[in-house]
């Protein structure tokens, strides 16, 4: 009995889990999916480019900071204080996007977090 109730304790955490990644992703794609190109990606997305995509910046992100914390932080700082000098692309990237508008506002920092943790989790 004790055999059951663990493993319908775990799969009920696994469900849980997977349902607050759905969440996530559907909040990341909401709130920067249309310059990142999260979510579906169509031919008009790839020509309306307004970003660089957010796998690159979860790239950028882990190739400059090695401890999951500074890379989260960095990207909630960005997301609110954008400034060219932070950025983490080269000058061609900089010259193409320009520098990302402040997300102050529109997002909470949680769920910058949130998405942060999410996109760096992610494998591409």
């Amino acid at each position: 009995m004790k055999k059951i109730v663990s493993l319908s304790l775990i799969i009920g955490t696994l469900v849980l889990a997977s349902a607050s990644d759905a969440d996530v992703e559907a909040l990341a794609v909401a709130k920067c999916g249309e310059c990142h190109l999260m979510g579906e990606i169509t031919k008009e997305k790839l020509s309306n480019m307004k970003a660089p995509p957010y796998w690159a910046i979860a790239k950028k992100a882990r190739e400059k900071y090695e401890k999951e914390e500074d890379k989260i932080k960095y990207i909630v700082d960005y997301a609110f204080s954008p400034t060219e000098d932070k950025m983490l692309f080269p000058k061609e990237t900089k010259e193409k996007f320009g520098v990302m508008p402040s997300l102050k506002g529109k997002v909470t920092q949680e769920e910058i977090r949130q998405i942060s943790t999410y996109i760096l989790e992610k494998k591409f």
